[in-house]
C-alpha cells in the first residue's frame, strides 16, 4: 500500500514537501558536480522544486475537492428525498469517516422512508376500505385528502374532489347535512327526506400536517342501523305483549267456557260470582299492564318546583321498608315530586323481588354543593355485569315476568331532570343505583 493510500491529507502535505526537498537537494549536488555555476543551479534547482511541489498538492488538493463535491451532491439528493445516491469510499482517512458516516445516514433513512411508505400504504388501504367517509381539510377548506366512502356519500368522482371546496363537494347533499359538514358539527344529526327519517354520525378534528393545519371530518349513514335497533325494540314490544296478552286471554277464555256451560246446564251456578270475579281481575291486571306501556310512551316533562326529601322518602317507608343511611335529609330539591316518588318506588320494589333480605335494603341521601345524590342499595342476584349497559334500555328485564320498562322509565324520568342514573353490582353481592337531582332550579 502506497503512503498515498494510507495517509491523510496534511501527511501527504508533508511526504510530497519531503520528497520535493529531497530531490532538489540531490539535483543541486549532481549540477554543482558538473560545474555548473552556484545562482544557476540554485535558480534551476528552486524553480523545478517548485513546479513539481505545486503539481504534487494540486493533484492532492483536485482529488480532495472531488470527494468533498461527491459529499455535497449527496446531501442535495438527501435534501431533495432522494436516498439513492452512496460515495465510493476514499483513501484518505478523514474523509473515510465521512463518508462512511454518509452512507449510513442514506442506508438509514431510506430503511425509515420504506417503512414508513408501507405503513401509509396499510393506513390509506384502511382508510379506503372504512364505511365511514374520511375528508381532510386544509386550512383553506380544501379537500387535499378522501375514502371512497366520501367519493360515493359525496356522488363525486375520484378526480373531482382532491383540491376542491368542501362547501362545493357538498352540493348535492341534503341541505341539513350539508350545512352541518361545513359548520363542523359532531355528533347524530336526524333529519327527514322526502318523507323518510336519515341519521347521521358527524364528528371534526383539528389536525397538524407538515407544520400546517387540518382538519379532519368525518361521516357516516347510520340510519339502517338505527332502524334495525328500533325493529328489534318494537319486535320485543310486541312479543313481551302478545305474551301478556295470551297470559290473560287463555284463563279468560277457559272460564268463560265453563260458564257458559254452567248455565246451559243449569248446574253449579254458585261458583259463577268467583268466577266472574275471576274474569273481572285478569282483565283489570290486563288493562293496568297495557296503561304502563301507554304511561312509557307518552312520559310527560317534569313539572319541576322546590319540595322537602324526607316527607318522600317516609311516604315510600310504609310501601317498601328500607334503612335510611347516614342522616335524615333535611334540605329540600328542585324536582317532581310524582316522578322522583315513582323512580323510588319502582328501586325500592325491584331491591324487594331481587332475593336481598329486607334489612340489607338501604337508602342513602347525600347533599352536596348544587346535587342531590340518592342511592338505594341492596344484597340480591345483582345484575350480570356484561348486562349492566342493556339494563337501562326498553323492554330489557332480567326478571321471567318482568315489562322490562322500569328501569328504563326511571332513567327517562331522571335525565329529564337534568340528572343521570348509574347501575354498578356491589362487590359483596347486591346492587347499587345511583342518581342525583339539582338542588335549586338551572337559572342558566
Amino acid at each position: 500500500m502506497t503512503p498515498s493510500a494510507r495517509w491523510s491529507f496534511s501527511g501527504r502535505v508533508l511526504f510530497s514537501s519531503a520528497f520535493v526537498l529531497t530531490s532538489a537537494l540531490i539535483a543541486l549536488a549532481i549540477a554543482l558536480q558538473q560545474g555548473i555555476p552556484v545562482v544557476l543551479a540554485c535558480a534551476v534547482t528552486l524553480l523545478t522544486s517548485l513546479l513539481a511541489l505545486f503539481m504534487l498538492l494540486g493533484r492532492q488538493i483536485r482529488r480532495r475537492q472531488q470527494i468533498l463535491a461527491t459529499l455535497e451532491d449527496g446531501i442535495k439528493s438527501i435534501k431533495d428525498g432522494d436516498l439513492s445516491l452512496r460515495i465510493s469510499p476514499s483513501s484518505d482517512p478523514d474523509l473515510a469517516r465521512l463518508i462512511t458516516l454518509y452512507n449510513q445516514l442514506s442506508t438509514n433513512l431510506k430503511q425509515q422512508k420504506q417503512k414508513l411508505n408501507q405503513k401509509e400504504l396499510v393506513l390509506d388501504s384502511i382508510v379506503q376500505a372504512s364505511p365511514m367517509a374520511t375528508l381532510l381539510l386544509d386550512k383553506h377548506r380544501h379537500i387535499v385528502y378522501h375514502n371512497a366512502a366520501a367519493r360515493q356519500l359525496l356522488n363525486k368522482q375520484p378526480g373531482a374532489l382532491t383540491g376542491s371546496s368542501l362547501d362545493t363537494a357538498c352540493d348535492t347533499l341534503p341541505e341539513a347535512l350539508a350545512q352541518a359538514l361545513n359548520n363542523g358539527y359532531g355528533g347524530m344529526l336526524s333529519f327527514e327526506q322526502q318523507e323518510q327519517k336519515h341519521t347521521f354520525y358527524l364528528g371534526a378534528e383539528s389536525v397538524t400536517l407538515n407544520y400546517q393545519p387540518h382538519t379532519l371530518v368525518i361521516c357516516k349513514n347510520v340510519s339502517a342501523e338505527q332502524n334495525r335497533e328500533e325493529i328489534m325494540l318494537w319486535k320485543n314490544a310486541i312479543r313481551l305483549i302478545s305474551h301478556e296478552l295470551n297470559n290473560s286471554l287463555a284463563p279468560i277464555q277457559s272460564l268463560t267456557g265453563s260458564a257458559q256451560t254452567m248455565l246451559n246446564q243449569q248446574k253449579h251456578l254458585d261458583l259463577l260470582p268467583d268466577m266472574l270475579d275471576t274474569i273481572s281481575q285478569r282483565a283489570q291486571n290486563l288493562s293496568e299492564f297495557i296503561q304502563r306501556y301507554a304511561e312509557y310512551a307518552r312520559l310527560p316533562a317534569p313539572c319541576c318546583a322546590v319540595h322537602p326529601v324526607a316527607p318522600v322518602l317516609e311516604r315510600l317507608q310504609v310501601l317498601y321498608p328500607f334503612t335510611l343511611l347516614g342522616s335524615a335529609p333535611t334540605g329540600n330539591g328542585y324536582f317532581d315530586v310524582a316522578q322522583i316518588e315513582q323512580v323510588l318506588l319502582n328501586l325500592l320494589k325491584n331491591a324487594h323481588e331481587s332475593g336481598s333480605d329486607k334489612a340489607d335494603i338501604a337508602v342513602q341521601v347525600v347533599q352536596e354543593q348544587t346535587r342531590l345524590r340518592f342511592a338505594v342499595v341492596d344484597r340480591g342476584s345483582g345484575i350480570q355485569s356484561g348486562n349492566l349497559h342493556q339494563a337501562l334500555q326498553p323492554f330489557y328485564s332480567t326478571k321471567s315476568h318482568g315489562t322490562g320498562l322500569g328501569l328504563s322509565l326511571c332513567h327517562d324520568i331522571i335525565t329529564a331532570h337534568q340528572g343521570q342514573l348509574r347501575l354498578r353490582n356491589r362487590e359483596k353481592g347486591g346492587l347499587m343505583v345511583e342518581f342525583d337531582l339539582p338542588l335549586k332550579e338551572n337559572t342558566k
